[in-house]
């Protein structure tokens, strides 16, 4: 019986700078990152959302937003 699953990508910090901010991924990395991982995994993706979250508590413990993409695949 097959079931759902979900893997989160989050964009990743190229570059720490405390004063002027962080450098993240673009949304190119991120998509060839989720492509390479559901190639490697060979899953069969249902869907795929945007996922956009203001959190807190990362090494300067300063409250910011995390953006990523959510991909749900059929699992066996």
């Amino acid at each position: 019986m097959s079931k759902i699953a979900f893997k989160d990508f989050e964009r990743q910090v190229l570059l720490r700078h405390v004063i002027r901010g962080h450098v993240y991924e673009n949304a190119g990395g991120l998509v060839d990152r989720a492509n390479a991982w559901i190639a490697d995994n060979n899953v069969d993706v249902i869907n795929v959302e945007s996922l956009s979250t203001f959190g807190s508590g990362d090494d300067t413990s300063v409250s910011h937003w995390y953006s990523g993409i959510r991909v749900w695949y059929r699992t066996e």
